[in-house]
C-alpha cells in the first residue's frame, strides 16, 4: 500500500468541487485547500487517476498524484497548524 498525495489546480469551481468530493469519497483526507492524502494500493491509484482525468480539462487544469511509501511520508515536515487540525471534517481511511 502506498501513500498518495493529490494536489490540483482547477480553475472551474464546479469541476474543482467534483474533484474534491471524489477524493473525499475515495477516503482521502484534505491537508490543504487543493491537496489530499490517503493510502491506496498502487492499482487503485491508477483507477483514481483515470477517474480524475475524465473530470478535468487538460488544457487548463492540472492534477498531481504522488505515490510515496510510508517511510518517506513519515519524514514530512509540517510547519504551522495542519489543515485537518483546524476543525475540518474527515478521517483518513485506507483505500482498498
Amino acid at each position: 500500500m502506498a501513500r498518495l498525495i493529490v494536489i490540483y489546480d482547477i480553475s472551474d469551481d464546479s469541476k474543482r468541487l467534483r474533484v474534491s468530493r471524489t477524493l473525499q469519497a475515495w477516503g482521502l483526507t484534505r491537508i490543504q485547500r487543493s491537496a489530499f492524502t490517503g493510502r491506496a494500493m498502487r492499482a487503485r491509484a491508477r483507477d483514481l487517476s483515470r477517474r480524475l482525468a475524465r473530470m478535468i480539462d487538460p488544457e487548463t487544469d492540472v492534477v498531481h498524484i504522488v505515490q510515496l511509501d510510508e517511510r518517506e511520508w513519515s519524514r514530512a515536515i509540517v510547519l504551522g497548524k495542519p489543515y485537518w487540525a483546524r476543525g475540518a471534517a474527515g478521517v483518513e481511511a485506507a483505500l482498498i
